[in-house]
């Protein structure tokens, strides 16, 4: 497995953003064209042209045979490339990407106030107390430890809202390490935690344990 991430501080130039919609097909445009927002666009646009580049470099593909499908749920995967899993996560300014040779999920959150209220709400019971039990200054950011770990865990599955949030349990340790209790029947799957950015949490998810220790960070003109 690879992760790779790109850092929009600021938004592509001109050239660049037409570079990048040269690569994506017209379904992709359209969608982009019709965000209100430019970041938005942006976002989805480079996580887009991200995955296609890592799907270049690893196979040698040209961007014109390139095509993503998506699931029952809706979660994306190459055509024609069996055994190549990916899944894309983007907030603030941050879009990430994860691929490797089994399923994989990925998460980045941009770490914004809450109302805690929704973790009894969607979190299992082990979770909420988990989270209640840290102190007033540690809550915050373990809300976002454990949103990004369990919306990793969904996106890993690909079963979208027909697997409960609260149908599982996540715990970070004190050390990095991440105990996971699946549901029922549940194939053996692993979630990392990484340190993108202070002001970020981020998790992945997948069927092996073979989490990379660094993150490829890539430029616009990489893509």
């Amino acid at each position: 497995m690879k992760i790779y991430a790109v850092y929009m501080n600021q938004l592509p130039k001109p050239d660049q953003f037409e570079r990048m919609m040269a690569i994506v097909p017209e379904e992709k445009r359209e969608k982009v064209n019709r965000y209100r927002y430019p970041e938005d666009a942006n976002r989805t646009l480079i996580g887009d042209v991200l995955a296609r580049s890592i799907i270049r470099e690893t196979f040698g593909l040209p961007y014109d045979r390139i095509t993503f499908t998506a699931g029952r749920y809706g979660k994306p995967s190459a055509e024609g490339l069996p055994d190549f899993h990916f899944n894309i996560s983007h907030s603030g300014s941050w879009i990430v990407c994860a691929a490797g040779d089994c399923p994989v999920g990925v998460d980045v959150e941009k770490i914004k106030p809450v109302n805690f209220d929704i973790a009894e709400r969607f979190f299992s019971p082990e979770e909420h107390r988990d989270l209640m039990a840290k102190s007033e200054s540690e809550r915050l950011s373990y809300f976002y430890h454990l949103w990004t770990m369990k919306e990793s865990f969904v996106k890993q599955a690909g079963k979208g809202l027909s697997l409960p949030l609260d149908s599982f349990t996540v715990k970070l340790a004190e050390d990095g390490r991440v105990s996971l209790k699946t549901p029922p029947n549940y194939p053996p799957c692993y979630i990392k935690t990484y340190e993108l950015d202070p002001d970020y949490k981020m998790a992945v998810c997948s069927a092996a344990p073979d989490f990379p220790e660094e993150i490829v960070i890539k430029g616009y003109d990489d893509l």
